[in-house]
């Protein structure tokens, strides 16, 4: 093993780890960890069989094993894309929800505090037997 490889697989290993550990999302957590080992385990192996990956990509009709990971390298960065794309809309959509009923409750605020300034000796009345409490 070289000096670069092993430096390659402590960086592959540390960047898996940071992102199980400060990606959001508890619901999917196993699952995370899951393709976390996974991909661990098959950049470990691609790095100390480079010969391997050539033969797989052979099998696969494709020349090199550097290509096989460039088209995978692909894939998985436009299903990324996607994946941020829809996180993005469900979080815009949240949101928009709660800026509506945000104007909603300041809506209603502000009408019940225009109707205390219309008739304030009503507001008053209302005030004090609040106040008193129930009458029996």
């Amino acid at each position: 093993m070289t000096l670069f490889q092993l430096l390659l697989i402590a960086a592959v290993v540390i960047a898996a780890t940071l992102a199980v550990r400060f990606l959001p999302g508890e619901r999917s957590l196993a699952l995370k960890r899951i393709f976390a080992i996974l991909f661990v385990a098959a950049a470990v192996f691609a790095i100390l069989f480079p010969n391997v990956l050539t033969a797989v990509a052979h099998f696969f009709g494709i020349g090199r094993g550097t290509d096989l990971l460039l088209y995978l390298f692909i894939v998985a960065m436009l299903t990324f894309a996607v994946a941020t794309v829809r996180a993005k809309a469900r979080s815009d959509a949240r949101v928009t929800d709660l800026a509506r009923a945000v104007a909603l409750m300041e809506a209603r605020f502000e009408e019940g505090t225009t109707r205390a300034d219309r008739n304030p000796t009503a507001a008053a009345e209302a005030a004090e037997s609040e106040q008193d409490g129930p009458q029996e």
